[in-house]
């Protein structure tokens, strides 16, 4: 019997039947039997795993021992299913960061390497087989415009073969975020795509080059990922380019969601199953942020991810979106629970965490005049705030006032003690390993 996997037109129309018609009854019933299938498969066929649930109830899927990033390497070369050795894996990652010869395959299979939000690296392969069927559902989910010719610019650090592509009138580019804001600005003119992805940081960067006429471009859809899209930068970039910004929520741990044509974004069920939990291990209710998260993905064999523990913070919506779809809403990404702040509290000198969500509201909230941001916790006393501000006529000393009382305030009602908040007026700091922009950021483990 052909997989489904194995045919993109297959894979693609199942993917639409499925978002379309599934109830959550059927959802169900078909997550529970690609969960048992996939983790018979990795049991047979992953050292590591049959290793690993030696003493579990295979039937018993969504309770199986979490994995996460570090067993997940510590234990890479038993860990995938194709037979390739950790160390072969990162000598041919070094090789291809060295060469910037990010298109080069290993073995006829896509290995890349991710630094996540956190910095901390990870290798992630990619059969052709999940390459096929991944770009299947992307084509049978994304909300595309109504254009004859895609011309589909992606911003990324680096590439692989499926960003760049020219069929049939059909145009994806690659344009890295390594280069000079100078040359991104030129590569985009000449281009002049009518799809623009990117990270929301740089969307907003774009946006600012088109309001203040350095560049002409007029996209149809923005897409963003790989940073979170806080709701008033998404307002500012769609009131510049006059487009909704869509959503990629991906990963190295699979294609999460995506955003429908309503501007929800949707939990990729059939393909990812998504288990979110509060601080004390239950169940997170809808419209609640989760505390701890752990996805499967139901077709990935070459490097299984099975009860895999994330480290995002997600609102699940209780509302159904009205495109009709029975597959679940993401209302919010908040961030990282590492990135959760924490603080002693007042009353009993326990620890409580305050969500990120809160500490963002405090600062936008604080002033108009507020253009980026950055609230560092280094320790669990004191809070760094980095803040750029549109122009130099605002009284600094005004907005320092308000921003200690916002962020006070905050503390404050989750009963924890006072924090010491120094306060630069400078712009915010990009990870250094990742690249990406956290606005809010915890810099010490404990």
């Amino acid at each position: 019997m052909v997989a489904e996997t194995d045919s993109f037109i297959r894979f693609f129309f199942s993917c639409r039947r499925r978002f379309k018609r599934m109830n959550s009854t059927q959802l169900k019933e078909f997550q529970a039997k690609k969960g048992k299938e996939i983790v018979e498969f990795v049991v047979k066929n992953s050292p590591f795993f049959k290793e690993y649930y030696a003493d579990s109830d295979l039937n018993d899927v969504w309770n199986l021992p979490i994995v996460n990033k570090k067993i997940m390497m510590d234990n890479l070369t038993d860990y995938n299913t194709v037979g390739l050795t950790k160390e072969d894996l990162v000598n041919f990652l070094d090789k291809i960061e060295q060469e910037k010869n990010y298109s080069e395959r290993f073995h006829g299979f896509n290995v890349a390497m991710s630094s996540g939000t956190s910095g901390s690296k990870g290798v992630v392969i990619t059969s052709p087989t999940e390459e096929k069927y991944l770009q299947a559902v992307f084509f049978a989910r994304f909300s595309f415009p109504r254009i004859v010719r895609i011309k589909w610019a992606f911003l990324l650090r680096v590439t692989t073969p499926a960003f760049q592509v020219s069929k049939f009138g059909q145009r994806l580019t690659h344009i890295s975020l390594l280069h000079p804001l100078e040359e991104i600005r030129h590569k985009l003119q000449k281009f002049q795509p009518n799809i623009l992805s990117a990270p929301p940081s740089m969307l907003k960067i774009l946006a600012k080059e088109v309001k203040e006429k350095r560049l002409s471009i007029k996209p149809k859809r923005l897409v963003s990922y790989a940073e979170v899209l806080e709701p008033n930068i998404k307002e500012e970039i769609e009131d510049v380019f006059k487009t909704p910004v869509h959503q990629i929520y991906q990963g190295s741990e699979g294609s999460i969601a995506l955003t429908c044509k309503r501007g929800s974004l949707h939990i990729n069920e059939d393909l990812i199953f998504v288990q979110t939990f509060d601080s004390k291990g239950n169940p997170t209710q809808p419209g609640e942020p989760c505390y701890q998260m752990i996805v499967t993905d139901l077709h990935k064999k070459s490097q299984p991810i099975i009860r895999f523990e994330l480290n995002d913070i997600i609102t699940i919506s209780p509302n159904k979106c009205k495109c009709g779809s029975s597959f679940r809403v993401i209302e919010q990404i908040m961030g990282r629970s590492d990135d959760l702040f924490w603080a002693p509290r007042k009353d009993t000198g326990e620890l409580q965490f305050i969500y990120p969500d809160y500490i963002r509201r405090a600062i936008i909230m604080s002033s108009d005049e507020i253009d980026e941001y950055q609230a560092i916790q280094k320790s669990f006393n004191k809070v760094l705030l980095r803040i750029q501000i549109k122009t130099k006529k605002i009284d600094k000393e005004e907005l320092s006032e308000n921003l200690r009382k916002n962020i006070r305030d905050v503390f404050s009602s989750y009963k924890c003690q006072m924090p010491k908040i120094e306060i630069k007026f400078e712009p915010p700091r990009r990870n250094p390993k990742s690249g990406k922009l956290i606005r809010i950021h915890r810099e010490f483990n404990f």
